[in-house]
């Protein structure tokens, strides 16, 4: 196992909160831990949440243009604008956002087996920026169907910037590796390393905000339940 493996292996280990990481940005410096967890593996883990956790790359301008967004690093600041001026590159860009399909929802997801769990956690990946692209949640409440915050915050963030208006640009996301953790003993835990395209978003009130490609990496918790797998929580983060 090379350094930079063993690096996003401590990272994971540390700082995977299995709680209420939404957005786009995953979990962020600093950002309280609300959820409740049982068992000796998850109370280490919410301990680990006190590390750093790090946060996405974004960058805002104040006037959606549809070309040009500017890109800096870190926590994104905001200018904004009363509302979105939609040009018609704007136009063009929401309707293809708008247009994209759902990923394929994996056969082995009702497989009670390792391989099972894996594949349905890189559909949590898909799906997590498949909702923001098109404002359609119906795929994502049936394979993350909580009410805790993990999954129910990121079907309101969406809910609330489409109905101002905004979107996202469609994301690509090329998987580099996916495993189940055996260090978790009492819960099913997959982490999937993965590179996702550049993206932009654009909020209703004008805001635009351009996130830059880079590698994450997502942890999840999942449970077989019903004849299929579903996530209970997770956390997503930048590899550093």
């Amino acid at each position: 196992m090379g350094a930079s493996t063993n690096k996003r292996y401590l990272q994971a280990a540390l700082a995977l909160t299995l709680l209420a990481c939404s957005g786009l940005s995953g979990c962020s410096d600093g950002q309280e831990q609300g959820a409740t967890n049982a068992g000796s593996s998850k109370a280490a883990v919410t301990a680990g949440a006190r590390a750093k956790t790090p946060s996405a790359t974004a960058k805002t301008s104040g006037k959606a243009k549809g070309t040009g967004a500017p890109t800096t690093t870190g926590t994104p600041s905001v200018t904004a604008n009363p509302t979105i001026t939609m040009t018609p590159e704007l136009e063009a860009s929401k309707k293809r956002a708008l247009a994209t399909p759902p990923p394929p929802k994996p056969e082995l997801i009702t497989v009670n087996s390792d391989d099972g769990a894996i594949a349905t956690a890189k559909y949590w990946v898909q799906l997590h920026y498949y909702i923001y692209t098109t404002g359609k949640t119906e795929e994502y409440k049936e394979i993350c169907p909580g009410t805790n915050k993990g999954c129910s915050m990121p079907i309101q963030d969406v809910h609330n910037n489409h109905a101002g208006g905004g979107w996202i640009d469609p994301v690509d996301v090329r998987f580099i590796d996916a495993f189940r953790r055996n260090d978790f003993t009492d819960s099913v835990i997959i982490q999937v390393d993965y590179e996702r395209s550049a993206f932009t978003q654009y909020h209703g009130d004008g805001k635009v905000q351009s996130y830059v490609q880079e590698q994450r990496w997502t942890a999840l918790e999942l449970s077989y339940k019903n004849g299929q797998w579903i996530v209970i929580r997770y956390n997503d983060a930048e590899v550093k």
